[in-house]
């Protein structure tokens, strides 16, 4: 809803408070007996003090919420992005198990503050390698000035730090597991028991159009067995893995 439409709604509302508690008291007092209250209501315009105690309260309310509503508004467009890695994530297993070959989620480019930018391929055969030459099925674009107007997105921090190497990409196997699509073999396990051998993380953060962060960072899990899940507040040096990989 934009700003006008909700100060319009905030105005038509406080009218409304103003006509029930103020004037309708009046209004029945002096009523003759054989015109309901509810005929009058639809026979009266807005006054103009109905109007002034509208606007007065549409300033007051509009003073205190803007600030509010803004935050809010950025963290829901940030719990959106989260959700559709996840989503991205889920569809790539659930195809993945389905039909039976590999499905890659390949997020490009992912360095440390590069914008969210994801999609779902289908490999060509079960090898995680046949992915260089599949099908992309979905795809998403959080960048500054996207074409689908989604709202910009960054990718603060991302682990284990092999996720970046050239063809690294997470592929979805139709057996369940998540592997690194060049090596075949799961990813490295972290320095930490808060993640599991083979789980990688997002950290995903909303930026303005001209790149400065602003709200409380969320972090995306998608561990080996391919389920995702958002999380937040974790530190990120709990979950860098050796870069190695892991064991087949």
């Amino acid at each position: 809803m934009g700003e006008l439409a909700r100060g319009l709604l905030i105005l038509q509302l406080a009218v409304q408070v103003y006509r029930a508690k103020v004037l309708m008291p009046h209004a029945k007092r002096q009523m003759p007996p054989e015109r309901s209250p509810q005929r009058v209501r639809q026979q009266r315009g807005t006054t103009i003090m109905e109007l002034m105690v509208g606007l007065a309260i549409l300033a007051i309310l509009t003073g205190l919420s803007i600030p509010g509503i803004a935050s809010l508004v950025r963290q829901y467009d940030l719990r959106s992005a989260a959700d559709d890695v996840v989503y991205g994530a889920e569809l790539a297993r659930s195809l993945a198990a389905s039909n039976r070959r590999a499905y890659g989620l390949l997020i490009t480019p992912l360095t440390n503050a590069s914008p969210l930018k994801f999609s779902v391929v289908q490999g060509t055969g079960t090898s995680c390698s046949t992915l260089a030459g599949g099908t992309t099925v979905y795809s998403a674009d959080y960048s500054p000035g996207n074409l689908t107007n989604e709202p910009p997105i960054r990718v603060r921090a991302f682990a284990p730090s092999e996720l970046n190497a050239a063809g690294a990409n997470i592929c979805f196997k139709n057996d369940g597991r998540v592997l690194r699509a060049d090596l075949g073999i799961p990813f490295s396990p972290p320095l930490s028991t808060q993640l599991s051998a083979g789980d990688v993380f997002l950290e995903l953060v909303r930026i303005t159009e001209t790149g400065a962060e602003i709200g409380t960072p969320l972090q995306v899990q998608i561990g080996y067995n391919g389920t995702a899940r958002i999380l937040s507040g974790r530190m990120l040096n709990n979950f860098q893995g050796s870069g190695d990989g892991g064991t087949p």
